[in-house]
């Protein structure tokens, strides 16, 4: 039987509750582009207003649709800006995507069969109406469900790179062998704690008889409001934080 290894943003209340959430889950649908702003300031790249993501399965062949751009919302975070760099397989293209947001976690799960190879997506993350929640983007971490090829053999490393108009900061897990590696959580500098990230997922199945990985997942963890931190928050606000982000879209590209 697999097993997984807990990160923050899986947690028990997402490995408990995997299979029902799979099973009893709807589709949410890709919005228009060039539709009227969706009630946040300046709107998620012309999209229309967003669905609420929080209990749904998306697929894969949704988010990184050519013809229509893909964006929701869980909790006070929205997710946009969805593009695919690799895709060994298909996998990505054909895995079934879960958003979940559980305290402070926010987690992109992705279910699949991901057999050797290279997969590598982009995303933005955006705070929800930023300038008077006061909430901010605290640390990042990933991991990937274990396969069943052994506990002694390499099976595959998993990165997730946050660039915002501050540090860049990246986080690794890995399984190679009898090693296993988790440099997560990695935390934003506590004066540079962003209300927006672009993100660069990858993951890297090593090319062995029998290897793949089920799954894998991507955790944001929050602010509280209510957290004390020195200097002044950001209060760039959605509007300037979506223009940065855009910004920023060359560089991500540059970087995979």
């Amino acid at each position: 039987m697999l097993s997984l290894r807990t990160p923050i943003g899986l947690g028990a209340a997402l490995s408990a509750s995997l299979a029902a959430s799979l099973l009893g889950a709807t589709s949410a649908q890709a919005q228009v582009i060039n539709a009227p702003s969706g009630g946040f300031p300046g709107g998620v790249e012309g999209t229309a207003v967003v669905a609420q993501c929080g209990n749904n399965t998306v697929a894969g062949s949704t988010i990184f649709s050519m013809t229509e751009k893909f964006a929701c919302q869980i909790g006070d975070k929205i997710y946009s800006d969805f593009f695919l760099t690799n895709d060994s397989n298909g996998a990505l293209s054909n895995a079934a995507f879960l958003f979940q947001n559980v305290g402070a976690n926010h987690t992109l799960a992705a279910f699949g069969a991901f057999l050797p190879g290279t997969y590598t997506f982009g995303y933005t993350m955006t705070v929800f109406d930023a300038l008077n929640s006061g909430q901010s983007l605290a640390s990042i971490r990933t991991d990937a469900l274990n396969s069943a090829v052994g506990d002694n053999v390499p099976a595959w490393t998993k990165t997730l790179t946050a660039i915002t108009d501050g540090p860049t900061i990246d986080t690794e897990s890995s399984r190679a062998g009898l090693n296993q590696f988790d440099n997560g959580p990695v935390s934003f500098p506590v004066n540079d704690q962003p209300v927006v990230a672009d993100f660069i997922s990858e993951l890297f199945v090593d090319d062995i008889a029998n290897n793949f990985t089920p799954g894998f997942s991507d955790t944001v963890t929050k602010k509280f409001i209510d957290q004390k931190v020195p200097g002044p928050l950001p209060i760039l606000g959605a509007a300037a934080a979506f223009g940065f982000s855009r910004k920023l879209r060359s560089r991500i590209k540059q970087t995979v």
